[in-house]
């Protein structure tokens, strides 16, 4: 989904555009509230012995979204166009996108959301086919992703030995080695660590993946066939075989990391494999 006009949102892809048209039946938001800094989770506990205190807030909670304006209708077409608002913004059991463009060179961008309805109240106005609205939504997740969905593809070129074999060579090096290109460079253009999701096929044997701007390796023992899928959601530490097997028992090296703003390098390595396997990245940049 593209919004062309600055100040204007949409629920999901096909819903109304707000703010969008000056032809009636429109919606006219005058407020936003709920895109500033996402409120904190805080933990504050007293000094023992001593004045002052200690506060933990390293850490957000989801965003509660606010849109207000008027509705402007015929007064033959008001309720028609309401029905249709809250439709669009009916409970949902997965968050939905809710897209937003603000102004200038900043691109489309969005919140995945859960709507809370379109509320208003009947008054004079009415006849008029003036109708205050309020649109609620809640964001379980903080970020403001860009709209725009990233995808980075590494074929398996890499295999990775742990120690050495005899007889040695001079000179020599410890640790993993690593024998072709098994890296590539993706960037998160927003101001805050993004999750992606990650998609292992198969052939190949005890896959890792590393994030070397970060020093962190995944490390799973399994193997897949050219058949198989193993998918790893950096977000929410999901790991799933083919789409529906739980096979987070088979991560071995724990080392969850999200892509850090700036550029990242993401490494694909085996203790063995060959074409077609391929490690694929999908991710937004992030905004707090």
């Amino acid at each position: 989904m593209t919004l062309t006009e600055n100040y204007t949102f949409q629920l999901s892809d096909t819903g109304v555009v707000l703010n969008g048209t000056s032809v009636t039946p429109f919606v006219d938001i005058t407020r936003v509230v709920g895109l500033d800094s996402a409120p904190y989770r805080e933990t504050i506990r007293d000094h023992e012995g001593y004045d002052g205190g200690f506060m933990d807030a390293s850490l957000e909670k989801g965003r509660e979204v606010l849109l207000e304006g008027d509705v402007y209708a015929s007064p033959g077409s008001v309720e028609t166009y309401l029905d249709s608002l809250k439709a669009n913004f009916a409970p949902v059991s997965n968050p939905i996108p809710f897209y937003l463009l603000s102004e200038g060179s900043v691109a489309n961008r969005l919140l995945f959301v859960k709507p809370r309805g379109a509320h208003y109240e009947w008054s004079s106005e009415r006849r008029t086919g003036r109708v205050p609205i309020q649109f609620t939504m809640y964001a379980e997740d903080p970020r403001v992703y860009d709209s725009v969905l990233n995808s980075a593809t590494i074929s398996f070129g890499a295999t990775v030995s742990n120690g050495f074999g005899f007889p040695l060579g001079f000179p020599f090096g410890f640790g993993g080695t690593s024998g072709a290109s098994d890296g590539v460079a993706i960037t998160n253009s927003g101001n805050r660590p993004t999750p992606a999701v990650l998609t292992i096929t198969g052939p190949v044997d005890q896959p890792q993946v590393i994030n070397d701007t970060v020093s962190l390796t995944l490390q799973f023992a399994i193997t897949l066939t050219s058949v198989d899928t193993l998918t790893i959601d950096l977000g929410t530490h999901a790991v799933t075989l083919n789409g529906t097997a739980n096979r987070r028992g088979t991560l071995v090296a724990p080392n969850w990391f999200l892509i850090q703003p700036g550029s990242n390098f993401i490494r694909f390595r085996g203790a063995s494999g060959s074409a077609p396997s391929s490690l694929t990245i999908q991710y937004r940049s992030a905004w707090r």
